[in-house]
Formats: structure tokens, C-alpha cells, sequence
């Protein structure tokens, strides 16, 4: 629990042991698991852009990276969960060693680098939504990968390091926009590296030029490429700028896509400032026709051991930044809190899966508190973790869709009772 930083070679051991964890609870089953609505409707949406360059029929509002891969992988793997999934997973399972890499990176903690893996590894949400279509997990691994990308610029000065941060940031802004927030942090430490450096005004003048190709041009034009669908169309560039406005004051007004409400669909919505003080999760029903007529439900539910104590890991993360000077505390509750604070200040609602974007920093900061609080207190933190592992296991299996009692009776428990009502329209 001291957080000593380990040789490379058990580094890596580590992140290949974390990788394989995240990549078989992410697995388990997922062949057998029946589609949901938005599976099926984000297969379909990807082979409309893909052939038609308008994105119908859902989620016209955000980027079209997904529809790009999605395509590829259906074509590659078929119509099934696998070929409409394939990205969620490996997506979902590679942002454990991201995270815990750049936990490594900015800490030098081989104990905060492995309790943050093996939190995101087994967190049920994560798992749930590393299981679907959709591209909130993405999100978990564009950033922070972008960002340990260019921690490890700031340490080597290798420039390949911040051309793969730009092009990551791109692929997560070709994701969703939240992905500018931790772009934003990362500009923000650059130029103050910039503004600390002692060379001519020329060199200066050099490096501020060369950030700003990688961390904007590079995005940007990665942005772009994925919209070659549309363009095929016959559009132009003010047509895409009128577009990406569209687009903004939907994604700005949005309060749901036609037939995706029920009873309990406010649960979904409470409020991005509640996913750390209450149970937070995510009900899907699948479609009936995979059970012989019966719909069933995959739950995603954030691990409250952990989820629950990210702000008093944020408290202690700030105390250490305050007392001790400790840059990387500062670093990590700025990354939470850029990640975070615009989500809960937003006026629209905000659906739990949201929550993929800010998830890998938020348990950065409870790894954090972990290892460095260990020291002091082994046997309290090592109950915690241990709990914290025990939920996770026991809700992995209503993330998936296999009923077990144990997991049944904590879903149950966690999330209200309407929550598990059909939407109208929609047989029981």
C-alpha cells in the first residue's frame, strides 16, 4: 500500500495483468447477451453514414467516429453483439492500463496505478457500458490515454509523444465534445511549461507553435475526416459549419430521443452532481425477440464502496495540493474537476452515462487517497478495497444480464423499483 514505484518490468507485468482483467469481465457472456434498442439502432445509424453520409437513426447530434468503426466491425464480425460491440470492448477493457498508467505517470505510484486499474476494471457501470454500442466508453479512453500521452511529452521532450496526445484528443472529440475539457487542462499545463522555460523568445515562439499544431490542428483534422461521409454528400464547409451549430443546440437542448422514456427514466436523469452522493445507474431493456418473447434487463450500476468516497478523496487530494505542494494531487483534482463541474452546472438533463467521461479521474483520485492513506492505515484501506472488489463482482452480473440472486437482490437495493417498468408501448 506504500505506492513504492515499481521496476518497468513489473510495470508492465502489471498493466497486462490489468488489461486481461478488464478484458475477460468485459467478455464473459457478451455472445450470448441480447441486443438493446440503441445496439440495434447504432448498427444501423452506422451504415446509413457510412453509405449515405446522414446519420439516422439516432444520435444525429454527436460525432461520427463511432458510426466510422462500427461499420468496419460489422463488416469485419457481422451483425451480432460482436460486430456491434467490438470497439465498446476493447475501448472500454484498454482504458484500465490508460488510467492506470497515467496514475503511474503523474504519481509514481505503483500502488495508486493498481487500485485504479482494478477499480475501472471492475466497475459495474464501466463494464456495462464497455458491453453496448453506444460510445460513452470511448470516452474513458481517448483522454485519459491523450493525457498520459502527454505527460510522458513533458518528461521525454519526444515529440511523438504530443502528436499521438493531438491525435488522440481528436479521436475523443470525434467521440463526444466533453472530450475538450481534459484538452483543456493539458493546454493549460503546457503553456505554463512554455511560460517557465528559459529559452529566446524564438524557442518559445517554436514550442507554442508546435503545441498548437498537435493539441488543435491535429484534433481538429482528425475531427474532420470523420465527417468524409458527408461531405460525400455534396455538402460543403459552410454547410457543415451550419451542421455542427445544429448540432450544438440540440446536444445543448436535448431531453431525450422519441420512445426511450419510462416510468423510472428520471432516475436516469437525476442530476451529474448526485453520481457521487447516491447510487448511480443505468437501466436497458433488451429486445424481446432475443428471449423468446421476453425482454431482459442489463443493469449498470456504479460501485458505491468507490464511487461514494470520491469526495472525500477530492478533499484529501486538495489538502495534499495545498499543505504538501503536491503537483500531482493539483493535477488530478484538476482533471476531475474540469471533467466534471460543467456537467453538473449544465441546465438539460444528464443521463448517467455521461458519467464514462468523468469515471477514470474521479477513481483517480480515490486510488490516490487509497495507496497514499494505506501507508498509514493497511488494514482499513484493505477492507475497503476489499468491499470494494466484492460489490463489483456481485453487480457484474446484472451489468450483463445473467441472473444471480445475490446480484439481483443488490441491484434491487441500489436502484428504484420503477426504474424496472417498460417503456410505453413496450410489452411487460
Amino acid at each position: 500500500m506504500t505506492g513504492a514505484a515499481p521496476s518497468r518490468r513489473r510495470l508492465v507485468a502489471g498493466l497486462v495483468a490489468l488489461t486481461a482483467l478488464g478484458i475477460a469481465v468485459r467478455t464473459v457472456h457478451l455472445g450470448d447477451q441480447p441486443v438493446t434498442p440503441d445496439d440495434a439502432d447504432v448498427g444501423q445509424t452506422a451504415r446509413n453514414f457510412v453509405e449515405t453520409g446522414w446519420p439516422e437513426p439516432t444520435m444525429w447530434n454527436h460525432p461520427r467516429l463511432r458510426d466510422a468503426l462500427v461499420d468496419a466491425s460489422l463488416d469485419a464480425l457481422g451483425r451480432g453483439p460482436w460486430g456491434l460491440k467490438a470497439w465498446s470492448v476493447l475501448l472500454g477493457a484498454l482504458t484500465v492500463p490508460a488510467a492506470a498508467w497515467l496514475a503511474f505517470l503523474l504519481t509514481g505510484s505503483g500502488g495508486a496505478a493498481a487500485i485504479l486499474g482494478l477499480l475501472l476494471a471492475l466497475d459495474p457501470l464501466h463494464v456495462d457500458f464497455s458491453r453496448q454500442a453506444i460510445n460513452d466508453v470511448y470516452l474513458g479512453f481517448f483522454p485519459v490515454a491523450a493525457v498520459a500521452a502527454a505527460w510522458r511529452y513533458r518528461a521525454t521532450r519526444r515529440t511523438g509523444w504530443l502528436v499521438l496526445a493531438g491525435a488522440l484528443f481528436g479521436l475523443g472529440l470525434a467521440s463526444k465534445w466533453s472530450a475538450l475539457l481534459p484538452l483543456a487542462v493539458t493546454a493549460a499545463v503546457l503553456a505554463r511549461d512554455v511560460a517557465r522555460t528559459r529559452g529566446s523568445a524564438r524557442e518559445r515562439s517554436a514550442e507554442v507553435a508546435f503545441a498548437a499544431s498537435c493539441l488543435v490542428v491535429l484534433p481538429l483534422a482528425v475531427y474532420l475526416a470523420t465527417f468524409l461521409p458527408w461531405f460525400g454528400r455534396g455538402y460543403g464547409l459552410t454547410d457543415w459549419l451550419g451542421f455542427q451549430r445544429s448540432m450544438a443546440v440540440e446536444t445543448a437542448t436535448h431531453v431525450g430521443y422519441a420512445g426511450t422514456k419510462r416510468p423510472g427514466y428520471a432516475g436516469e436523469l437525476v442530476g451529474a452532481w448526485r453520481w457521487f452522493v447516491s447510487p448511480a445507474w443505468y437501466v436497458d431493456r433488451t429486445l424481446a425477440a432475443d428471449r423468446g418473447g421476453e425482454g431482459a434487463f442489463l443493469v449498470g450500476i456504479g460501485n458505491p464502496v468507490t464511487w461514494l468516497v470520491v469526495w472525500p478523496s477530492l478533499a484529501y487530494a486538495g489538502w495534499c495540493a495545498w499543505r504538501r505542494r503536491d503537483a500531482a494531487a493539483a493535477i488530478l483534482a484538476a482533471l476531475f474537476l474540469a471533467s466534471y463541474l460543467p456537467l453538473v452546472a449544465t441546465a438539460r438533463p444528464i443521463w448517467t452515462n455521461t458519467a464514462l467521461a468523468v469515471l477514470p479521474f474521479a477513481m483517480a483520485l480515490v486510488a490516490f487517497a487509497a495507496a497514499r492513506l494505506g501507508a498509514l492505515r493497511p488494514r482499513l484501506v484493505g477492507a475497503w478495497l476489499a468491499a470494494a472488489v466484492l460489490a463489483g463482482a456481485l453487480l457484474w452480473f446484472p451489468a450483463t444480464g445473467i441472473r444471480t440472486a445475490a446480484g439481483d437482490r443488490l441491484a434491487h437495493a441500489l436502484v428504484p423499483d420503477d426504474a424496472f417498468a417498460p417503456r410505453p408501448g413496450e410489452a411487460p
